[in-house]
């Protein structure tokens, strides 16, 4: 339902309502006067008070929903549609400038963190390049690797 049509039925409606609850009090009042009896002594069905009783809410609440309608049509004509309302404002520059910092930010913090990994996967691979050159074996604790038989040493000179 368009936004002025719901808006003339509210409005106009409860306009109509109220003024409509007015006119019966006018029309008792107008009855009282026309008959000339302010103690209603009168019968209940006398023609002119009956004509007032119905003509004159009937009357009231019709003209006061046309009332509404042409308002609300004149607003709705100047002001025009309204536009839908952006809940979130436009960032301004101070925020603009703080998120591309914070964003900077993140980025080092996120190369400072890869680097260390990518050291450390280095040197692992070099340990693994190592263990393989020397078949695996880790020689004992006592071992020394420039010790070894000095007549064998000497015969192959």
């Amino acid at each position: 339902m368009h936004p002025v049509l719901r808006r003339i039925l509210l409005h106009g409606g409860l306009t109509a309502g109220v003024l409509a609850l007015v006119g019966v009090l006018f029309a008792e009042l107008a009855g009282l006067w026309l008959t000339g009896n302010a103690t209603r002594s009168t019968s209940p069905n006398d023609p002119v008070a009956e004509s007032l009783r119905v003509r004159v809410p009937l009357t009231m609440a019709f003209w006061g929903f046309v009332f509404v309608l042409v308002c609300e049509l004149v607003i709705w004509r100047v002001r025009g549609g309204r536009p839908a309302l952006n809940t979130t404002p436009p960032p301004d520059d101070t925020e603009k400038l703080l998120n591309e910092l914070l964003a900077q930010a993140e980025a080092k913090m996120a190369t400072e963190t890869e680097s260390p990994r990518t050291e450390n996967r280095e040197q692992r691979s070099e340990d693994q390049e190592q263990k393989t050159e020397g078949g695996g074996h880790k020689p004992a604790a006592d071992h020394r690797s420039d010790a070894g038989d000095t007549a064998s040493d000497s015969s192959v000179l």
